[in-house]
């Protein structure tokens, strides 16, 4: 089996087990709990305990925390007894469970936390900097929101804090801007922590292709880095862009639209969702199907829920069974 094929958790006779994208079993169903593979290695559970294994149904890290997540930057938390450390992709607990909480790896450095008090430990795990803030978020762009004495600011990765804290929130940066509140208000920041868009936004998103959604006096727009409007805050609800698209809402109903403000699909569906491997999943009367970029319906709105197409597969739920079909509607597997 290459190691690049796509496996897909099914469950028969109450046990979790995988198939390829022809449907045809891989990995025997044997476990009591399985997620879809994230790289080379799922998330398996055996009764109340987790761990991982590999594309042939090996266990790489043996089932025995009482949680586990998703691997980044090579290593994964793992919870036991109440605790939390790592594990790398071998299966060796190269931290032990000594933190109360710990996030993912970013750019080297994981928060963690000891008591009520936040701090980041590197991957040998030395502490880079200390458990003093009352909470602490991802570093992105060399840079980490975290809380202290009620505010929220920002350090880089040696622990300085660079922003200081002197906002009521904020978000991760994101090409070269971060969103910050003042009161109830959003604005930008730079990361020398000049006030580069004043705060006046009810709602700021992150910059995406120098594109962020923003919310003004009950209606939703997009700005560049400017502060210029660039697509006119008409819309009652608007996300960021992805893959050129950017999901919008008018009086409940949605649709796409592109960066010049240009509807792609059209503001009409009861709800919009993936876009994957040129289809998109859409709701009508409280079913969901796929359309092209056409808006022509390629699989009929007949689903009560749908998932993303990854290498030609979707998994579907129809009539609180879970199944899976290709890109012509077809079933691969159902129960």
């Amino acid at each position: 089996m290459s190691s690049d094929k796509m496996l897909y958790p099914i469950k028969s006779n109450d046990k979790y087990g995988y198939i390829d994208n022809a449907g045809e079993v891989c990995i025997e169903p044997k476990f009591d709990y399985a997620e879809e593979f994230d790289g080379e290695l799922a998330i398996v559970g055996m009764a109340e305990t987790f761990g991982f294994i590999d594309r042939k149904g090996n266990m790489v890290v043996e089932a025995k925390y009482n949680d586990v997540y998703n691997f980044s930057e090579g290593l994964a938390v793992v919870e036991l007894e109440g605790k939390k450390g790592y594990v790398d992709t071998k299966g060796n607990l190269v931290i032990a469970p000594t933190y109360d909480e710990a996030n993912d790896f970013s750019e080297g450095l994981a928060a963690v936390k000891l008591g009520y008090k936040w701090g980041y430990i590197n991957k040998e795990d030395k502490m880079i900097v200390e458990v003093d803030f009352l909470d602490a978020f991802d570093f992105s762009e060399g840079m980490a929101l975290v809380q202290s004495g009620g505010k929220f600011g920002y350090i880089d990765i040696t622990g300085t804090m660079v922003i200081e804290p002197k906002y009521d929130y904020g978000y991760g940066f994101s090409e070269g801007l971060a969103a910050v509140r003042l009161g109830n208000k959003y604005g930008y920041i730079d990361i020398a922590g000049n006030m580069v868009i004043n705060a006046k936004y009810h709602t700021a998103n992150d910059f995406e292709n120098g594109l962020a959604a923003v919310e003004l006096k009950n209606r939703y727009g997009f700005i560049d880095k400017e502060d210029a409007m660039i697509i006119p805050a008409k819309y009652d609800w608007a996300d960021n862009f992805y893959e050129g698209f950017a999901t919008v809402a008018i009086e409940d109903k949605y649709g796409f639209i592109d960066k010049e403000g240009k509807e792609l699909i059209p503001i009409k569906f009861d709800n919009v969702d993936f876009v994957s491997e040129g289809l998109i999943s859409v709701e009508v009367e409280g079913k969901w199907g796929y359309i092209d970029k056409d808006c022509k319906f390629i699989i009929e709105p007949i689903y009560d829920e749908v998932s993303k197409f990854v290498d030609g597969v979707a998994k579907v739920v129809f009539e609180n069974k879970t199944m899976y079909i290709n890109k012509n509607g077809e079933y691969i597997w159902k129960v």
